[in-house]
């Protein structure tokens, strides 16, 4: 195990994970791995709190995720913000586990803003089954949500008017998703929209061949997806990705 101890603890660094980071993100690889493999029993645990499974150490899809997204959670995380290093690991587990999740639903739905109408959002039944994740999973996603639309605020969006003004057809929705790609991939465009909280019809036109009614009549549902699209909303993304694909 790691020797806590050998790193001295500073006033405003009381996580001895946060020196250890530091070392890691200097070059010492080694010490990477023994993080990994030191807190193996505590990936395994969040990878079971997340899922509510039996967690197979020697063959579990499950635990590679969560061994992988602990590994992220070392490159991503941020030793200057007053945060504790296993708080966030944890955070970023879950997320990766969902993520999983939703790409590995039986039923093959076509996921658009529907699924988010209203306050009164039925996790269970939108996003999971009672007995796959736990109640703290259902709170993230009620957080992801709620984040999101506080980003739509700021374009005048509700989710219940993506709920009326989203395209019901699923090539009409890829093709929606694929106009919001070719903005949000575009420094100039995806600037030009937060700036001016409008799409850049102008130039959009040129890009993508669509007309500008369609693109008008589907202007909401396409600033809606451009804002998932560069976003962390990684449970919202996930469903914009499946209706992308399914539309293809």
């Amino acid at each position: 195990m790691i020797n806590f101890k050998f790193f001295k603890k500073t006033r405003n660094d009381k996580d001895p994970n946060h020196e250890i980071i530091i070392r890691i993100k200097q070059g010492d690889y080694k010490l990477k791995n023994k993080l990994i493999d030191d807190y193996k029993p505590f990936i395994i645990k969040c990878v079971y709190q997340s899922t509510g499974k039996y967690v197979e150490v020697e063959n579990s899809e499950e635990l590679s995720i969560g061994l992988l997204a602990f590994n992220e959670a070392i490159d991503c995380f941020d030793e200057n913000r007053d945060r504790k290093f296993l708080s966030f690991a944890a955070q970023v587990i879950r997320r990766r586990l969902i993520n999983y999740k939703l790409r590995n639903k039986k039923n093959n739905l076509v996921y658009t803003f529907t699924c988010l109408e209203n306050n009164n959002i039925n996790i269970d039944e939108n996003f999971t089954d009672n007995s796959d994740l736990n109640l703290l999973t259902k709170f993230e996603v009620r957080d992801e949500i709620e984040d999101f639309k506080r980003k739509l605020s700021e374009f005048g969006i509700t989710l219940y008017d993506l709920v009326k003004k989203s395209p019901k057809h699923k090539d009409a929705i890829s093709s929606c998703i694929r106009i919001a790609r070719c903005i949000a991939e575009n420094e100039i465009l995806y600037s030009s929209l937060m700036r001016k909280k409008v799409l850049p019809m102008a130039e959009l036109i040129k890009r993508v061949d669509v007309s500008q009614r369609t693109i008008e009549r589907n202007r909401k549902f396409i600033i809606a997806a451009c804002i998932v699209i560069n976003s962390d909303l990684d449970i919202v993304k996930s469903y914009l990705k499946n209706a992308e694909k399914d539309g293809k």
